[in-house]
């Protein structure tokens, strides 16, 4: 089988059909149905055959919903660790031990002592011979010592407490008279 001739476009009567397709002109826009031609301004919804698409935009919110929960686990584990070491440091200085030495002196022959005891309750020893000194062991966050000396009623001379840790002086004082007291009060390091 024969087929046709092949057909000069140039030809007047040759010419293919055209399937409602407008011929391209140059300067013209570029419309949907229309061959894409180089440097033809594209305005449809798809790129022209042979044209890679577009690159996609990338949504931004995931980033920064990531940036936001990364920096509120930090904020979250800096606080964690903050209270940690103080939750530490507060329980190694509520387990420290210091020794503190009460001492009452004075005039009279005897005298009653009030004083703070290590787990930071009072005790009361009542006609004590003058001089007196105990050692106490004092524990607890605050370490808060006290001392009060009390004079006899039939005694009139003076009556010093003292409280000292380590041979240095946290609080003395003196008082004189019948019942005088002396208080002492301060905090051990």
């Amino acid at each position: 089988m024969k087929g046709k001739p092949l057909s000069d476009p140039n030809q007047p009567g040759d010419q293919q059909p055209n399937y409602g397709q407008q011929p391209y002109q140059q300067g013209q826009p570029y419309q949907q149905g229309q061959p894409y031609q180089q440097g033809q301004p594209y305005s449809g919804q798809y790129p022209p055959a042979g044209y890679p698409p577009p690159p996609k935009k990338r949504k931004k919110w995931p980033w920064v919903l990531l940036a936001l929960v990364v920096v509120f686990l930090v904020l979250v584990g800096g606080c964690v660790a903050l209270l940690g070491s103080a939750a530490d440091s507060i329980e190694e200085e509520s387990d420290r031990t210091v020794t503190v030495t009460y001492e009452i002196s004075g005039d009279g022959p005897t005298a009653s002592a009030t004083y703070t005891t290590g787990d930071g309750d009072t005790a009361q020893d009542t006609d004590i011979p003058v001089p007196w000194t105990k050692e106490v062991q004092i524990t607890g966050l605050g370490k808060f010592v006290s001392l009060l000396a009390s004079n006899g009623i039939d005694s009139s001379g003076t009556i010093k407490c003292v409280i000292r840790q380590d041979g240095n002086v946290i609080s003395e004082n003196t008082s004189s008279g019948p019942g005088a007291n002396a208080s002492c009060s301060g905090t051990a390091d």
